[in-house]
């Protein structure tokens, strides 16, 4: 019975190495029949292991699936030196269906996607295409292991500096804060994204939920009444109002995703073709000069009114 086993999972590493023998060629196929192989220009990330019986595979391994899934971490060591991003989709796939709690292979499979691939595509359309992948990756991964905080902050990291969705971000910061052995560098990024935004109202609230947190950490505390203070100081500072807008929204150009036009912004209106901001009822941009949307000077609001 031992040696039927062993057999069989020799066989099953052998046909695992075929298949991965066989993923460059058919990579280089795709590359050169995009007419056949790609109509919608996705599918760059199918190979032999994707449309293949992987399930079945799985399955006829056993015990023997993490061992394969450390296998392949070997060889996507080997094909990420070589320089082929591309090639490390398949091999990346696999290895999070063999093994689904192995969490390094989660962040870097989302990562890789979210960032090398997104920053590799030549068009906004691509970049978009290749930030929502890795974000479904991590979200698979999140849903595999619902107990871990790095997988959470991963996918929150990611909304955050890529995806500048700031809201979905606190949502899965806040979740990686809640799990067990979370250290206190994630409770400090639950209030970043309201910084960029100029949420004031979500803001403050969230530095007092940090202040609550890792009450015996002196580094941890020191960090948040600076921040605190800071914003206590500047809420209403038309300079760091501007500071900021031009911070998110010169990331946002970079990574090709929407400008935030800050809609109730009292100091400054913001431009939809450049992301910059001019003084509240300007005509035009004082930076690219189109016209700016008739807007209303509104009134600053004073300390006492937010208080």
């Amino acid at each position: 019975m031992g040696s039927s086993r062993s057999n069989r999972g020799l066989a099953v590493l052998m046909a695992m190495g075929i298949l991965l023998a066989l993923v460059p060629l058919q990579e280089n196929i795709h590359r050169s029949r995009p007419d056949l192989f790609d109509p919608d220009r996705r599918t760059r990330k199918v190979s032999l292991i994707d449309v293949g019986p992987t399930p079945a595979v799985i399955a006829a391994m056993g015990g023997f699936r993490t061992l394969a899934a450390d296998l392949l971490w070997l060889k996507a060591e080997h094909v990420w030196h070589g320089g082929n991003w591309w090639a490390l989709l398949p091999i990346m796939d696999t290895i999070t269906k063999l093994d689904p709690h192995f969490l390094m292979a989660w962040r870097v499979y989302g990562w890789h996607c979210a960032y090398n691939l997104a920053i590799e595509s030549t068009t906004i359309v691509d970049r978009r295409y290749w930030l929502q992948k890795g974000l479904d990756v991590l979200e698979q991964g999140v849903q595999a292991n619902p107990k871990s905080w790095e997988i959470y902050f991963e996918l929150g990291w990611t909304y955050y500096d890529r995806a500048r969705e700031h809201y979905r971000a606190h949502e899965y910061l806040m979740q990686a804060d809640q799990q067990k052995g979370a250290p206190d560098y994630v409770t400090r990024m639950t209030y970043r994204p309201f910084e960029h935004m100029l949420d004031f109202d979500r803001l403050f609230p969230a530095l007092e939920y940090a202040k609550s947190r890792h009450p015996d950490s002196e580094h941890h505390q020191k960090i948040v009444a600076r921040d605190l203070a800071w914003w206590q100081e500047r809420w209403n500072d038309p300079r760091e109002h501007r500071r900021q807008i031009v911070r998110e929204n010169t990331a946002r150009r970079e990574r090709g995703v929407p400008y935030h036009l800050y809609p109730d912004n009292p100091y400054w209106d913001v431009c939809r073709i450049c992301g910059l901001p001019s003084p509240k009822g300007s005509e035009v941009c004082e930076v690219c000069g189109h016209e700016l949307p008739k807007t209303e000077p509104s009134e600053p609001v004073s300390a006492g009114d937010r208080e």
